[in-house]
């Protein structure tokens, strides 16, 4: 016998071999089916796919609340990283008030000591930044309430009225966020005196 019969006998009880085992298959499912009508046989396949089913979908609730609480969690360590770090930076902040006064002073003789002193302010302001700590610009700015606390009003001929003259104690943000605002005082509007003689 060729090769080529040999190969087409096995190919030929193979198949027949399949068509068997689906037959025999197809013949155990209508034993189960018809038998007495009942359907007991399958309720154990349908309750595994119940219980399929419920595992399933407790598994993705418990995997959208694992998810929630994983963000949940980062948002809370960066605000309480942010709230700790803000209280933290505020504590340097009356030291530079100090220092900034007295770089301020127009004393004569102590040009090495402002110098250092100057060099430790440019420091400690180098260091706030890279925390997000800023200083808010104030002097010659428009008043902003969301920025600045007045602390009194000057008149000034030479300001349009609102704007911030002096910066008493510096404001910052951090982050963006006002921390602390500038206490200044702001220009108001001149009040014109009456005449000597009355008109």
């Amino acid at each position: 016998m060729s090769e080529k019969g040999t190969e087409n006998d096995a190919e030929s009880n193979l198949d027949q071999d399949q068509t068997g085992d689906v037959e025999e298959v197809g013949e155990l499912v209508v034993e189960e089916t018809d038998g007495d009508g009942d359907s007991e046989d399958l309720d154990p396949l349908a309750q595994a796919l119940l219980e399929v089913e419920s595992y399933k979908d407790r598994y993705l609730r418990a995997a959208a609340e694992l998810d929630n609480f994983r963000k949940r969690t980062a948002r809370t360590r960066s605000e309480v990283r942010e709230e700790t770090l803000r209280d933290a930076l505020l504590q340097f902040a009356p030291v530079m008030d100090n220092m900034r006064r007295a770089l301020d002073q127009d004393t004569q003789g102590v040009d090495l000591l402002k110098e250092g002193i100057e060099l430790i302010y440019d420091q400690l302001c180098s260091a706030f930044s890279t925390y997000g700590l800023e200083p808010i610009e104030a002097i010659d700015s428009v008043f902003d309430p969301n920025l600045h606390e007045a602390m009194m009003e000057v008149a000034d001929p030479e300001r349009n009225p609102g704007t911030v003259i002096q910066e008493m104690e510096k404001g910052y943000t951090l982050n963006g966020k006002v921390v602390r605002p500038s206490r200044v005082v702001v220009s108001k509007v001149v009040e014109e005196e009456d005449s000597p003689d009355g008109g």
